[in-house]
Formats: structure tokens, C-alpha cells, sequence
């Protein structure tokens, strides 16, 4: 008796699963950053078999990141893509395949979003999706499990101009740096005393001095000696 029950139990679990389809899970990845950078961080899918539109709300804490925009992902690049970012610490994003083709079993980004980092070295925030609608082609409802990350203000030591690369432009801002000449970051200028966040990415040998050592530092990083 307790044999034909579990058969049944399974046969029931089958038909659930059949009947709902295959859920897919989108999550945030734990990502890191530098004070007053720009970082792009992806939406992933496992499995995006029959979506053809989406809309999800993201929510973070706004004293660590600012929502500048989303971009299409690795699976989305010729949809329609649409955002909202006018409410601090949210961003509200929808996305519609044209042709209303769904996308097949596959995994990927469906979306980026560029955030700007705000906050000081140390500060994190959860990045968390908390609601979502994903469609097929008919409109029908597709079950799609959530996951956040975990998102962590860092110093990319030697990374000055904080575009995730260490080249020479880099090793020219910290020669600049010590001899106290204006510098350029994101857009922005700065003369000496140069912000704490700044001087953090070039003090190299942590002697809160930014001289040639610093500079020979970055140098040596940037063409892979150390």
C-alpha cells in the first residue's frame, strides 16, 4: 500500500511539473566595484525557454548605488528595451521581443544594468529583484524564481580612471597625481588634495603618499609584471 501511494505522489509531481512548465531562476551576481565608478551589472536567466517579454523592479540602497540606465543583454540585443529610474534606490525595467519570438532553452543575460557608485569602501547592498511578470509569445505566465546579489564597494588598486582595466592611461594619471597636477576621472577634474577615493585607487604600497614608487607600481601591473 505505502508503494502504490509513493508511486502515485510521483506520478502527481510529474504531471504538476508538465503541466507548469520549466521554471527558470534569474538572478544578480555578487559584484564589486570602486567609489565614483561606473559598473554595469547583469540580470542572468538559467533558462529562458518561451520568454518573449519581461518586466521586473530592482531595488537597492541609494546611498550606495544610483541606477543610470539598462542595456540589452547577451539574449536581448534586438529587443525593446524600456526603464525607469526616477524613483532613488529602484529601477523598474520591461522588455518585448518585436516579433514576439520566444527565446529558446538557453542561459544569459537578459538585461545590464549601469549603476553609478555612490557610496564609501566598504558599503554594501543587497541588489534584489522584487517584482516580476515574464510572458511567452501568448502572454501566458512563465514561472521564474528570483535570486539577489550582493553588491561591495572595493578599491581596484592602480584601476584610477575606474574602467576596470589597468593600462597606462592609468600609470599617466598616477605620475600626474605625483606631481600634483589636475587630473580627469570620469568627466571630472581634480586638483591636489585629491579626494580620498581617488588617492585610494593610486596609493599602491598603502603609504598614503602618491610618488614614483606608486606610479613604477602601476607600471609593472600594467603590463603584467605583477
Amino acid at each position: 500500500m505505502k508503494m502504490v501511494k509513493l508511486v502515485m505522489f510521483f506520478v502527481v509531481i510529474t504531471i504538476l511539473l508538465a503541466s507548469t512548465g520549466f521554471s527558470a531562476t534569474v538572478s544578480v551576481p555578487d559584484t564589486k566595484a570602486s567609489p565614483s565608478s561606473t559598473v554595469q551589472v547583469p540580470l542572468e536567466i538559467d533558462n529562458a525557454s518561451g520568454i518573449a517579454g519581461f518586466q521586473m523592479t530592482i531595488v537597492f540602497d541609494q546611498d550606495v548605488l544610483t541606477a543610470q540606465q539598462a542595456l540589452t543583454g547577451t539574449l536581448t540585443d534586438d529587443w525593446l528595451l524600456f526603464y525607469n529610474v526616477e524613483t532613488p534606490g529602484v529601477i523598474s525595467i520591461a522588455g518585448l521581443n518585436p516579433g514576439l519570438d520566444e527565446l529558446p532553452e538557453i542561459d544569459g543575460s537578459l538585461v545590464f544594468i549601469s549603476f553609478f557608485v555612490e557610496g564609501a569602501v566598504g558599503e554594501t547592498t543587497n541588489i534584489t529583484i522584487t517584482q516580476t511578470g515574464f510572458y511567452n509569445s501568448l502572454a501566458e505566465n512563465i514561472t521564474v524564481f528570483c535570486q539577489s546579489g550582493l553588491f561591495t564597494i572595493d578599491v581596484n588598486l592602480g584601476d584610477i580612471n575606474g574602467d576596470d582595466t589597468i593600462d597606462i592611461s592609468d600609470v599617466i594619471l598616477c605620475l600626474r597625481m605625483a606631481i600634483e597636477l589636475p587630473v580627469n576621472v570620469n568627466a571630472q577634474n581634480y586638483s591636489s588634495p585629491y579626494p580620498l577615493w581617488l588617492k585610494s585607487r593610486a596609493d599602491m604600497n598603502s603609504d598614503t603618499e602618491i610618488n614614483i614608487s606608486d606610479v613604477i607600481l602601476i607600471l609593472r601591473k600594467a603590463i603584467g609584471l605583477d
